[in-house]
């Protein structure tokens, strides 16, 4: 029975020793438009009416804890090994509720650190980012106005360092929508990519090799002026340039796939990165391998709609609750630490 127990024990050493050095070899890092994550809380300086206990569809805290839930449970699904590294956010009401998030069972054996700082938005809603220490550590982190001829949301840059002591800029942002047509608003996003530019044009004027991942929801495909032309993010079919944009939803734009659907699909959300995460280096440096991002989409976050397509499950509109998860699916990446891994 003793060596059955030791061999047992030697069996359990063993996995864990293999998670933890697939934890370290690389990390994911995620993008989620959660769609209104909203406590149940008037605040009189916002527009939350729609979220409160006494609004048209109530907002009560059941409700309120079925989304925390929700959100929690997909994000632990992205990588339920490890759990996402660094998971950038968009719509999240206010600190007290990101700190419900991180803290909800799925997710509170990661030990999450969560950064948000109010912005301008007159719905309230704001970016976020959550990171676990055990893996990236926190090296600062500001926030910035991505317009000024409007108040719209804020963007979040977050400095981290992983275990290589490689500093990745993340940059989160949740750019002005189409409500009002998609033309009649296309300049105040351009507006959004000049900010996102500026930002960083100013990190690669400091170093050429700096790592930078761009986040967000766009409202604007990846081929759309603002992002291909203004911020520059280039097809990763193009030939690298280690201090260019790539936007790694290309190819899945080019076979059709999207993040959120309204009469058909739209790929709003999206993962840039700097050409030096793209390059593979034989000695030393993090990689991102192909394929370059996914769309996490298991069947239980949609549902079929009316022409039978498998559709993003949302948790409610102004008319309606629906107890689901959200209008957007998750976006995420893998970075391997270096030396790199090289494909098949």
């Amino acid at each position: 029975m003793r060596s059955i127990m030791f061999f047992l024990t030697l069996i359990v050493f063993f996995f864990q020793g293999f998670s933890q050095q697939k934890a370290g070899n690389s990390f994911k890092i995620v993008f989620y438009n959660v769609e209104n994550l909203f406590d149940t809380i008037d605040d009189p300086l916002k527009t939350d009416n729609d979220f409160l206990p006494t609004s048209k569809v109530p907002w009560n805290s059941q409700r309120y804890h079925q989304k925390l839930m929700h959100t929690a449970t997909v994000i632990k699904a992205i990588d339920s090994l490890n759990l996402p590294a660094v998971v950038g956010l968009a719509e999240v009401e206010n600190a007290a509720a990101l700190q419900d998030l991180i803290m909800s069972s799925p997710l509170r054996a990661g030990k999450y650190q969560a950064i948000l700082e109010e912005g301008l938005d007159p719905r309230g809603i704001d970016v976020a980012l959550i990171y676990r220490p055990e893996v990236m550590k926190y090296a600062g982190h500001h926030s910035y106005p991505s317009a000024t001829s409007f108040k719209t949301r804020s963007l979040l840059h977050v400095k981290l360092v992983n275990a290589k002591k490689d500093t990745f800029h993340i940059i989160v942002n949740h750019w002005k929508s189409r409500s009002g047509g998609a033309v009649e608003t296309e300049a105040k996003r351009i507006e959004n990519a000049e900010v996102i530019r500026h930002l960083t044009d100013s990190l690669f004027a400091i170093n050429l090799q700096t790592h930078i991942v761009v986040v967000g929801d766009l409202n604007d495909e990846p081929t759309d002026k603002s992002v291909s032309e203004v911020l520059g993010a280039k097809n990763t079919g193009e030939k690298i340039s280690p201090n260019s944009l790539y936007n790694l939803m290309s190819s899945l734009l080019k076979n059709g796939e999207g993040t959120l659907y309204y009469k058909d699909w739209d790929l709003f959300d999206q993962i840039i990165v700097s050409g030096n995460l793209l390059l593979r280096k034989p000695n030393k440096g993090p990689v991102i391998s192909r394929p370059y991002a996914y769309i996490f989409k298991p069947d239980w976050i949609l549902y079929k709609n009316k022409n039978g397509e498998m559709v993003p499950n949302r948790t409610a509109n102004g008319n309606a609750y629906f107890g689901g998860y959200s209008d957007h699916l998750p976006v995420y990446t893998i970075v391997k630490n270096g030396p790199a891994i090289l494909d098949d």
